[in-house]
Order: C-alpha cells, then sequence, then structure tokens
C-alpha cells in the first residue's frame, strides 16, 4: 500500500515537472511558427519541405508534409502520383508549431507532382501570416525570414491605373498592402506625374487588418493635357498618424499611355461613299477568322482570332501597325489551344493588357459528351508569354469552366469579361480575378454571375453571337441571332440571389442574377452576327446577308439608318477602329477588312451659297415638307434626295415654288439627304425616316 502511494506521488512529480516539456514554450531567442496550407483539387499532388536556408530539400529538414510517399524533393512535374497518398482535395492543413531562431533564414520547398501548381502556403510567424505565396509549375524554394512585423509598416503593392488609358479625367488607383502588426485606420496617399507637385490625399475610416489588403481611388483626378507616354509615380505614409517604420515598399512607379478618343465617323459612313479595303488573307495564317479586337498598345495592333477545327484549337494572327505601309502579319498558335482556345468565336481586350477568347464548343476536353467542361479562357498579350511554353498548361492565365458554346466575349474592367452563353442560353458575367499564372489551374479566385431571367438563343454552334458594351453608359448590347434580335442591358442593374452549384471546378462565388433591366432594343433581323457601339451609334454584321447595319442608339429603340452592303454573306466580328474606321472579318473567305471612305461627289456643300429652307416633320414616317424662306429667289435650283448608300431617290427642278413635298414611303428607314443646288454651291439637310 504504501509502496503504491510512493509510486503514485513519484509520477505525479514526475508529471508537473515534465509539464512544461510537454508543452514547450519557445527560447527567448525563437519564435513559434507555424504553416497553412490550401490544397487545390490535386491535394495528392503536393510535398513540402521545411529546412535552414542553405540545406537542400532533403537535407536534415526540419518538417516535411504532403505526399511524402510518391512525390518528394525530386517528383515535380514527373506525374506518376496517385490519390492513395498525400492530402486530400480542396483542403486545409496545419503543420507545426515550430520553434526557430528569431532573424534567422530558412527555406520551404514546395513541389508539385503534375507540373502545374496551385496549392497555396501561409507561413505563420506568431500570430500573423507573414508570408502567403501559390505554388507554380513544378513548385520551387521560398525563402523567408523568421520576424515578428513592425507596429505600423504598409506597402503600396499595385498601381491598378491602366498602362493604357483615353484621354481624358482619369482616377489613380491601387491596392495596399497591411504588413504591420497594427489594423490601418488612416494613411496618406500621394502622386506625381512626370516628377511634377505631388497630390496628397488622406484615406479615412478604412480598418484594414494586419496582413490585409485594400483597395484606394484617389478623387483628386488625374487630367493629361495631352496623348503620350506619362510617368505616374505613387507613394504612401503616415499611418494612423505615425511614420510608416519600413519606407522600402512604399513607392511605386508606372508609364501610362494617353491615347485621343476614337474619332465617330459614322455619318461619313452613311453619307460619303465608301470603300471596302483588304487587310488581312489566308496567306497570313487567316483560318475562319471569327472576330478580332485592337491591342490597348500606342500602335494600330489588331488581332484575329481563328476557329480553325475542334481537334487542333483556335490561333490567333496579330496585325502590328495594321492597315499602315508597315503592316505585319505574325501567325500564333498555343500549345494547349485544344482546350483553352477550342473553335473560338469571339475575342475581347482588357486595358490592362489581357485578353479573352469565348470557345465555341461542347466540352473542351472532348469526351465525345461525356462532360461540358468548357468556358471563357484569360490570355496575355505578352508577345514573349503568350503561346510560348510555360512548363504547365499552355501559356493561357485563367479559364473558367461555366459555358459551353460560348458565342461571344465583350471585356468590362480589369478581368471582368460578359460571355453569351450558347449552352445554357444566358448572359454571364466572368470575373477571373487574379490570374493563376501561365499554365496552372487554380480556379478558386473566379467569381460568376448568371443572368437567368435573359434567354438567348443561337442559330448554330458556327455563327457567332457577339457582344457591345458602352462603358460610359454601362448598356450592353447583345446579339441574340437565334431569335433574330439585339438585346440590350443596364449591367449595374440586378441583384446576386440564389446560390448555383459550379460545374467540376470550385469558386470563390456562383450566383443567380435577378431584377436586370433589360429589353429587346433591335428586332427583325436574319442572321446577326457581330456589333460595335460608339457615340450613338450601334452597328450591327449580318452574315447572312453581308450588310452592316447602321443604328441611332439614343433612344429606347434602336433606330436603323442605313445600311452597306459588304458582298457575300460570311461577315461576323466587327471592330470600331482606334482611327475610327470600321474593321470586320468575313469568315467564308477568310479575310479582314476595313471600311474607309471619300466625300460623296454629287455636289458641294456651300451652306452660304445654297437657299434657306426647313424639312417637317423630321423625323418623318414617310413624306415631309420642304419649304423656303419668305421672299427668296428660287431660280434653276434642283432638289435632290440621296439615300445614306449615295443612291439619288429623287432629282427634279425647285425653280418657283415656295413648297415640294416628298415621299419616301417606299424607302427603307435611315437617314437620307436633302440637298438644293446649282452651278455656285448648295445647302443639305438630314432627314430621318423611321416608321417605329
Amino acid at each position: 500500500m504504501k509502496m503504491t502511494l510512493r509510486l503514485t506521488l513519484l509520477i505525479a512529480l514526475l508529471l508537473l515537472w515534465c509539464a512544461p516539456i510537454l508543452n514547450a514554450q519557445c527560447q527567448p531567442d525563437e519564435t513559434e511558427v507555424r504553416l497553412i496550407i490550401e490544397t487545390d483539387t490535386y491535394g495528392y499532388e503536393t510535398f513540402w519541405s521545411l529546412a535552414p536556408t542553405g540545406n537542400a530539400c532533403n537535407q536534415t529538414p526540419i518538417a516535411t508534409g504532403g505526399n511524402t510517399n510518391q512525390v518528394g524533393c525530386n517528383g515535380g512535374g514527373q506525374q506518376d502520383a496517385t490519390t492513395a497518398f498525400g492530402y486530400n482535395d480542396n483542403a486545409t492543413v496545419n503543420a507545426g508549431p515550430w520553434c526557430l531562431k528569431t532573424d534567422s533564414a530558412y527555406t520551404l520547398y514546395h513541389v508539385d507532382d503534375y507540373g502545374d501548381g496551385g496549392a497555396k502556403f501561409t507561413i505563420m510567424i506568431g500570430d500573423y501570416p507573414v508570408y502567403q505565396f501559390k505554388s507554380v509549375g513544378n513548385g520551387g524554394q521560398y525563402n523567408f525570414t523568421v520576424m515578428l512585423p513592425l507596429a505600423y509598416n504598409a506597402a503600396l503593392s499595385r498601381i491598378s491605373t491602366y498602362g493604357f488609358n483615353d484621354l481624358k479625367p482619369t482616377a489613380v488607383h491601387g491596392l495596399i498592402f497591411n504588413m504591420g502588426a497594427s489594423a490601418i485606420d488612416t494613411i496618406d496617399l500621394s502622386y506625381s506625374v512626370n516628377g511634377g507637385a505631388p497630390l496628397t490625399e488622406t484615406l479615412i475610416g478604412l480598418n484594414v487588418e494586419p496582413f490585409t489588403s485594400t483597395h484606394f481611388s484617389l478623387s483628386n483626378l488625374w487630367t493629361p493635357t495631352d496623348t503620350g507616354f506619362y510617368t505616374l509615380q505613387v507613394w504612401l505614409g503616415n499611418i494612423n498618424g505615425n511614420a510608416d517604420l519600413s519606407t522600402a515598399n512604399d513607392t511605386l512607379g508606372k508609364a501610362i499611355y494617353f491615347r485621343a478618343p476614337k474619332p465617330v465617323l459614322i455619318d461619313q459612313y452613311l453619307t460619303d461613299s465608301v470603300i471596302i479595303k483588304t487587310v488581312g488573307v489566308a496567306a497570313d495564317g487567316l483560318d475562319k477568322p471569327r472576330d478580332l479586337a485592337f491591342a490597348p498598345t500606342p500602335a494600330p495592333n489588331l488581332w484575329v482570332v481563328n476557329k480553325i477545327t475542334e481537334a487542333s484549337g483556335g490561333s490567333t494572327v496579330t496585325y502590328f501597325d495594321a492597315g499602315l505601309p508597315t503592316q505585319d502579319a505574325q501567325l500564333k498558335k498555343d500549345q494547349n489551344s485544344w482546350h483553352f482556345m477550342s473553335l473560338p468565336t469571339g475575342i475581347a481586350f482588357s486595358y490592362n493588357g489581357n485578353f479573352a477568347t469565348s470557345p465555341g464548343v461542347y466540352d473542351a476536353n472532348h469526351q465525345n459528351g461525356a462532360s461540358h467542361f468548357t468556358g471563357p479562357a484569360l490570355w496575355t498579350s505578352d508577345w514573349s508569354v503568350y503561346a510560348e511554353p510555360s512548363g504547365g498548361n499552355g501559356s493561357h492565365l485563367d479559364m473558367l469552366h461555366q459555358s459551353p458554346f460560348s458565342m461571344g466575349i465583350e471585356w468590362e474592367e480589369e478581368n471582368v469579361f460578359w460571355v453569351n452563353d450558347g449552352y445554357n442560353q444566358n448572359i454571364v458575367r466572368y470575373d477571373f480575378g487574379e490570374d493563376h499564372g501561365p499554365g496552372n489551374d487554380d480556379h478558386s479566385d473566379g467569381i460568376v454571375h448568371r443572368y437567368t431571367e435573359i434567354q438567348v438563343d443561337r442559330i448554330d454552334d458556327n455563327i457567332a453571337n457577339h457582344l457591345a458594351l458602352d462603358r460610359e453608359s454601362g448598356l450592353l448590347y447583345i446579339v441574340d441571332n437565334g431569335n433574330k434580335r439585339v438585346l440590350r442591358l443596364d449591367i449595374h442593374s440586378g441583384t446576386p440571389t440564389a446560390n448555383l452549384t459550379p460545374y467540376a471546378e470550385p469558386l470563390h462565388e456562383y450566383k443567380a442574377v435577378t431584377g436586370a433591366d433589360w429589353s429587346v432594343y433591335i428586332d427583325s433581323l436574319d442572321k446577326p452576327s457581330g456589333i460595335a457601339v460608339i457615340g450613338d451609334y450601334l452597328l450591327v454584321s449580318d452574315y447572312g446577308t453581308g450588310e452592316i447595319i447602321f443604328y441611332d442608339r439614343s433612344g429606347d429603340e434602336g433606330v436603323e439608318l442605313g445600311r452597306f452592303d459588304t458582298g457575300p454573306g460570311g461577315i461576323m466580328g466587327i471592330e470600331i477602329g482606334p482611327d475610327g474606321k470600321i474593321w470586320y472579318v468575313n469568315t467564308t473567305q477568310n479575310k479582314v477588312y476595313q471600311l474607309d471612305y471619300t466625300p460623296f461627289t454629287v455636289a458641294a456643300n456651300e451652306p452660304g451659297n445654297g437657299p434657306v429652307f426647313s424639312v417637317s416633320p423630321n423625323p418623318t414616317s414617310g413624306a415631309f415638307e420642304l419649304r423656303f424662306g419668305a421672299g427668296q429667289d428660287i431660280s434653276n435650283y434642283r432638289l435632290r434626295v440621296i439615300s445614306a448608300l449615295g443612291q439619288i431617290i429623287s432629282d427634279q427642278p425647285v425653280s418657283g415654288y415656295s413648297s415640294v413635298r416628298i415621299d419616301l414611303s417606299g424607302q427603307p428607314d435611315g437617314y437620307y439627304l436633302v440637298q438644293i443646288a446649282d452651278q455656285k454651291g448648295s445647302r443639305t439637310e438630314r432627314v430621318l425616316l423611321s416608321r417605329r
């Protein structure tokens, strides 16, 4: 009995003595470090090893994790791991803690079996997520120092103002990251242009927690004086009234280019002689081109996207200095375009230099209908990256897979694009968020909003259904060729409501949008396909008739102003170039065209020499009356009525008349020129015939 009691007391004392060791606290020269691993949809591909800097991956590591059985330090890109080992898919794993020497350097080795990265790593120093990164490609190594954050330390991590802008007052905006231990409530932001006087603004009420970020947009707009390049410098300081304790990351600079606004030349196409110029041909690499877009560059660089075949995937032809004597055509095709650019129907550029394409295919994996893993893809226009080997899945920057038969695409802002979803028959807004880098596959930050109340249809899988956005008003014009019409949507309307279940990929958000303001804007078309907007004008290409149709879009419905016949059918994408001219592709001819014009020469327009007259009613639904001013000598004048295509509808003398009645009931809707002329000069007025 005594022995038992003594043994019990001894064990209790030993436990008390060992307790500090079992719950070991770090020594004064050490700091607690933990690791958080977030896997992608292939968790078993990940392996990591933590070691002092200078040690190899497998040289006396402090800890290892993930698929230690099949991947290990040398398994990057081997593609032989299985789900029998390693982490679960889309899992969050905590490793550690370890007591590591304060102010010492360590290396986290990370390896991906498939070679496409995807796992996210957060290194916790004490209670702070001081280091965060995402594994890419085969993996690599991340060096860090064990150091607790300073009390006040902010970083200007990005200037988000586009490197390419239209010449107009522009907001300076970007991203601040709080690297300090204290929340940021107030901070000063300053900017200068070309080394000029700085403008400073204090941001208040921020509440930016440690190791989180916030976007900013300064209210002091930058108003450039002329087109061309400028140097923008932005810096921060004065955090909560305190100095930033590390100024190394406070300042960023960026080159910004401003271009002249596109001139609005549509009236010239309606009144002058139109000339068709061939810009590109099949010898350039054109192979069933379906869309075109100008890159955000000072020079007119035109990108054309080719359909080619489902097995091969699409390609692009870039016309550097398009339409100029120095024009040069370059064909490029990504090695994985069979998936990421399969049967592309559209192309659209962001001012950040990225572009997106829409695949007109049911299943981009080509599994004979077993899945419908398809949607828009994001690319960079950087010539050294696009369609160059990445070590992963081609050169694409991102892809989201919720829209089979994506029949057209349009850009809104940053990496946000709108898609005409031909399979689900909706309009869908895709926000790629931060791209995952060339050839990788992390889609988890994607935000997809589906406008379920808008129903669209397609004629077939060949004729594209394009979209065009007026970014000033937020009005999106949508070709709906299965219903022979064009829709209009206010993109600032509608409310995200019900959660939707994404197909075969994790997304940050996938919701239905209801209550949007949309309407049928144009109807009774034949086979509409391409669409473009500029000023108060809307242009629609008709694949069946070969026409480009001009509309006045200033009202609640499009009013037809005139048509131009480009020739045989096959026209799809149309674009207003930086020169204000009209550019388009014809997919059946394998050609790119530009429309130019010369002044119509029936008579010169010399307002001072012709008689004063008025036209009423204008607009008219059929007939109108032309009245001359009182007391005028109306002799030896001729009246001509000319259509938008240059056809003379009426030509008659008006000598001795005080008024003339003209009946256009047998003519199509659109603008007409009413011209009074003699050998000395003329006066011209424009009349709109509209039966709406």
